[in-house]
């Protein structure tokens, strides 16, 4: 069981509230479509479990980091999306019901693959390998807790009142990121002892360069396969954004409290950073393309 602290407290509960906020825009026939039309999801996951961490296997090995970060990069690379990509779709309009089940059912994927290929890295970086214990019944309470009940409580509100979930629809676009950037905000100022990161400004330049071309590779990839496959613009960039953002808590809890490293911590706590806004400069760039066509 991982240590609780108050920033990450926080955090969960702020994910919570945006995945309540992001459940007012959908209704069952999202999700009902998924179903009779798996193939988007299908894809989707294929890229995020197969591509991703090869990609970042490539980038770690060239990376002029500690051995050890070189893992954390390929850990955050292994980790299924999470609520801040499912705000992002919902923020640009995309396929928000094929985002909450890519984040949904690749958590629980991630329950046997991150075990696997991060012990890969283990033994390719650093000669060793242990075992990884991910702890289950906390993971899957987070995933229902964070991502499934709240969305769900949207979902229902908006099918009890919708005018009040579509009057809520613009303000919530700019309450949710300002929360969202708040709480990450809290988790780089706040001391170690209270769930801080405690990374210095040198560590963050050093990782960044990485930590960047990881996330835009990785969008790309999703964007690509996406586009050869040839489905729906907005699925494109859908799974564009699922693929290249990843859950930093998982990551976090899987270098800080089962591997007990502080250092394969950083490239998560660098990741967390940007990739809101490049995801959002991401989308717009594919969008404004698309526009000039």
């Amino acid at each position: 069981m991982s240590d609780i602290n108050l920033v990450d407290i926080l955090i969960n509960s702020v994910l919570a509230i945006i995945m309540l906020g992001v459940g007012l825009s959908l209704t069952l026939k999202d999700f009902k479509n998924i179903l009779i039309f798996p193939k988007p999801l299908i894809i989707g996951l294929c890229t995020q479990i197969g591509i991703i961490p090869f990609i970042a296997f490539i980038i770690a090995s060239f990376s002029n980091v500690s051995y050890e970060q070189k893992v954390g990069i390929v850990l955050v690379a292994t980790c299924a999306s999470g609520a801040s990509s499912n705000l992002i779709t919902h923020m640009v309009k995309g396929n928000v019901a094929l985002a909450i089940s890519m984040t949904t059912v690749n958590s629980f994927i991630t329950l046997a693959t991150l075990p696997f290929i991060v012990n890969i890295a283990l033994n390719y970086f650093l000669q060793t390998t242990t075992v990884i214990k991910l702890p289950y019944l906390e993971t899957i309470l987070q995933i229902f807790m964070v991502t499934l009940v709240p969305a769900s409580i949207g979902l229902l509100i908006r099918r009890l009142s919708l005018n009040f979930a579509q009057k809520m629809d613009k303000p919530l676009k700019i309450i949710l990121p300002i929360l969202l950037f708040g709480v990450f905000t809290i988790k780089f100022l706040a001391s170690k002892k209270h769930g801080g990161s405690g990374i210095t400004a040198h560590e963050m330049l050093v990782l960044f360069p990485s930590m960047l071309l990881l996330n835009v590779l990785a969008m790309l990839a999703g964007y690509l396969v996406a586009k050869i496959f040839k489905l729906e613009y907005k699925n494109q960039y859908t799974i564009a954004i699922e693929v290249g953002l990843h859950n930093t808590a998982l990551a976090l809890l899987v270098a800080g409290t089962i591997l007990r490293s502080s250092e394969m911590e950083k490239p998560a706590l660098v990741y967390a950073i940007f990739t809101i806004f490049s995801a959002l400069l991401f989308v717009f760039a594919i969008k404004g393309k698309n526009m000039l066509k």
